[in-house]
């Protein structure tokens, strides 16, 4: 689940808002090769119950669970 900045991000003086949600974009970014900001949607996304995003970016592709939808 933890990509390669992982120590960086469990560090206990370093304030996240949502530690759980930047360590799953890590583990996404590595998984799928995808682009932090990429990665930080898909978490996003899986927290809010979100499934579908309108984006150019094929890079969205990589995942079964997200439906990108061209605009």
């Amino acid at each position: 689940m933890c990509g390669r900045g992982s120590p960086l991000v469990t560090l206990k003086g370093l304030k996240l808002a949502d530690r759980r949600k930047f360590l799953r974009a890590l583990g996404l970014s590595a998984t799928y090769s995808l682009d932090f900001e990429d990665a930080l949607t898909v978490a996003h996304m899986e927290q809010t119950g979100l499934h579908e995003l309108y984006r150019y970016d094929r890079d969205f592709d990589r995942l079964t669970e997200v439906k990108r939808i061209e605009p």
